[in-house]
């Protein structure tokens, strides 16, 4: 046992061996018993000044003075924000697969477990459901007074590893009935999840503002983003399968990376044996590189962050019932926002 362990450690590409690495110095300078990082500001945990989630909320017949006192409490949160957002633009998400130690704590005991106890949910629509959640959570839940503490990670993981560690606050916590929503939801989109980033994918308020800011900047031929080669992809699959957000769809037997879901792992230049896809920016040297068994790609790499499709002729309109959806929540949440401000 002991044998296989450490041949299926030597297995697990460098790249990723660095990944887990900084994940686990991450956990350690943030939660636990020393919580090292929150220390600084004056915290036990990832709350208060520390909090990147709760100053841009929307309350009714709120003013641009509220705002300003929402982001005075929690103004090094805040400022941590715009500073992970600023580096996403330009290199991808790299707080949410290399730092986060809350995502990561979670996606590390994922992939400790037995695939045969795990829950795939790469499959379902993140798009439309990370920006519903998206909505309730800005809006619908301030309006109907439930706090945004109730379902957060950032409450639940320092808290659980408190509990661990003999804490009484922990303790205290985790059973609670809060407590007890938010580590079944520990439990069922983390640990028993399959790459354990359900929640991320779906529920992190960061995480999807963090998307939307990475799928801007990945328009950019300069920024430094999950790109595909069309000419070098053989249409293999194996990134698709690799990929742990589910963010790659093959496309006319084209590998397509959804830069609304990637996390900039690499997991899926690790699976490509064809360096059809890889972290870069678009423009490459035009030196040839061996590929695989002998074969060399002499032209300059075409890098595609986000694909462009022609529009097929037809001569029926065809619905897409994504961007309906999508349509329906935004018209919604803007149509509130307006009428509650309007009311008040």
């Amino acid at each position: 046992m002991k044998i296989q362990a450490i041949e299926q450690i030597k297995a697990v590409p460098r790249i990723q061996k660095f990944r887990y690495l900084s994940i686990f110095i991450s956990c350690v300078l943030f939660l636990g018993p020393l919580t090292l990082l929150p220390s600084l500001a004056g915290n036990s945990d990832l709350c208060g000044r520390l909090c990147m989630r709760r100053f841009y909320l929307y309350f009714p017949g709120m003013n641009w003075d509220d705002l300003f006192t929402h982001v005075s409490v929690a103004l090094v949160g805040v400022v941590a924000f715009f500073v992970i957002i600023t580096f996403t633009f330009f290199y991808g998400r790299i707080w949410c697969s290399f730092i986060c130690p809350v995502g990561g704590l979670a996606e590390l005991g994922s992939r400790m477990l037995n695939d045969r106890w795990k829950i795939e949910f790469r499959s379902l629509p993140q798009v439309q459901i990370r920006y519903g959640y998206l909505g309730v959570y800005m809006v619908l839940m301030p309006m109907l007074g439930v706090s945004a503490c109730t379902l957060c990670y950032f409450i639940t993981v320092p808290r659980l590893v408190e509990a661990i560690s003999g804490g009484v606050v922990g303790l205290a916590f985790i059973f609670s009935t809060v407590g007890l929503v938010n580590l079944s939801l520990l439990l069922l989109l983390g640990f028993f999840a399959s790459k354990g980033r359900a929640y991320c994918q779906f529920m992190c308020p960061i995480g999807a503002i963090d998307a939307l800011v990475n799928r801007f900047g990945a328009k950019f031929r300069f920024t430094y983003h999950i790109r595909v080669d069309r000419h070098r992809c053989t249409g293999c699959t194996d990134c698709a399968k690799k990929c742990m957000c589910g963010a790659i769809k093959m496309v006319d037997k084209v590998a397509v990376v959804d830069q609304t879901s990637c996390m900039s792992c690499h997991d899926c230049v690790d699976a490509c044996d064809w360096n059809a896809i890889e972290w870069t920016p678009a423009p490459r040297n035009k030196t040839p590189k061996r590929v695989k068994r002998g074969v060399e790609i002499h032209p300059e790499p075409q890098w595609q962050a986000i694909a462009f499709h022609p529009k097929p002729k037809v001569t029926e309109v065809a619905v897409d019932w994504k961007r309906v959806a999508n349509g329906i929540i935004f018209t919604a949440v803007t149509l509130f926002v307006v009428f509650t401000a309007w009311v008040h």
